[in-house]
């Protein structure tokens, strides 16, 4: 977040602070980001309403409800009466809602992918989502390995981003989270979830193409959220999204089942870049203002447009 703030030329970090020094003067703040873990957000996030201090939060604190987020994050929610004004910050499902809040839940990286695959293709498919998803290390906040050794962890429906992935989407999620030790960064989601009725008495190209018009029909041009397809010449993965604010989805349709691949940068879009996109909306600035000296929002990840169809 502080490497795209140094090149925003409307805002200035003015305070810091961390398990080992503070900087500045917190009291000539008009917004605070925290990056912190949950404990501490509910704590910090509490404090800071009492000074008149906006905040958009980075951890998981104030992304459910009170239930949701004790039942799956095990821990008690000590600042409850915030989650009544809190606003989930997905600016390209949430703008007006965030640009009038005191205290935004950004999303986590996981999420982001599946929430905005799924969510405009209610009524298109049916059924459970099976998402299958693998990040690089610095989801973990780790340094790469030198020897391979991916892990999958909390699958199934144990993972703490599954409600908030239901809640966002609309759907019922089973998920399946994998870090690759040898990556430093992206995420590539796949997900598996049934056609409607519908849909399944139709060609496949044709329901390929009904999935990808509900996406485009979703999506303006600043949500950054592009249908791309595979060509010869050209296979879409995760070196595409990394470095960008973008989100890439494709989409095919086999034997009765939409099968659709999200690909984001785990650091950006998933993280910092849409904590800063949530900042400009509090703030009243364009919605991606700064956010292209550190993120690229031009089209595809080296400014090119490789037959990538930006909603």
């Amino acid at each position: 977040i502080e490497r795209i703030i140094e090149s925003h030329d409307q805002v200035q970090v003015a305070y810091r602070e961390n398990s080992s020094r503070r900087e500045g003067d917190l009291s000539s703040c008009e917004l605070a980001f925290l990056a912190t873990k949950d404990p501490e957000s509910m704590a910090f996030a509490r404090d800071l309403a009492k000074q008149g201090i906006r905040v958009v939060d980075m951890s998981g604190a104030f992304r459910l409800t009170k239930n949701l987020f004790e039942a799956w994050y095990g821990l008690e929610h000590t600042a409850p009466e915030l989650l009544k004004e809190a606003v989930y910050g997905m600016p390209a499902l949430f703008t007006e809602e965030i640009a009038t809040a005191s205290l935004v839940g950004s999303p986590g990286c996981y999420p982001t992918s599946v929430i905005l695959a799924l969510k405009p293709l209610e009524g298109l498919v049916q059924g459970e989502a099976t998402v299958v998803a693998t990040s690089g290390i610095s989801g973990a906040r780790r340094e790469v390995g030198d020897e391979p050794n991916e892990v999958t962890y909390s699958f199934g429906r144990r993972h703490k981003h599954v409600p908030e992935m239901e809640l966002y989407s609309g759907f019922r999620v089973n998920f399946t989270p994998v870090v690759l030790h040898t990556v430093f960064v992206g995420i590539n989601s796949n997900i598996r979830i049934e056609l409607s009725d519908k849909l399944r008495g139709v060609p496949e190209d044709e329901a390929v193409s009904e999935l990808q018009s509900a996406i485009r029909g979703t999506y303006g041009p600043d949500d950054l959220v592009a249908v791309v397809a595979d060509r010869s010449a050209k296979l879409w993965g995760t070196a595409d999204a990394v470095g960008t604010h973008a989100l890439l989805i494709k989409v095919r349709v086999d034997e009765g089942f939409a099968y659709i691949n999200a690909l984001e940068d785990n650091l950006g879009k998933g993280a910092a870049s849409q904590g800063v996109e949530n900042m400009n909306l509090m703030l009243g600035y364009d919605r991606l203002y700064g956010i292209d000296a550190v993120y690229r929002t031009s089209h595809g990840a080296d400014g090119e447009d490789r037959h990538a169809e930006y909603c």
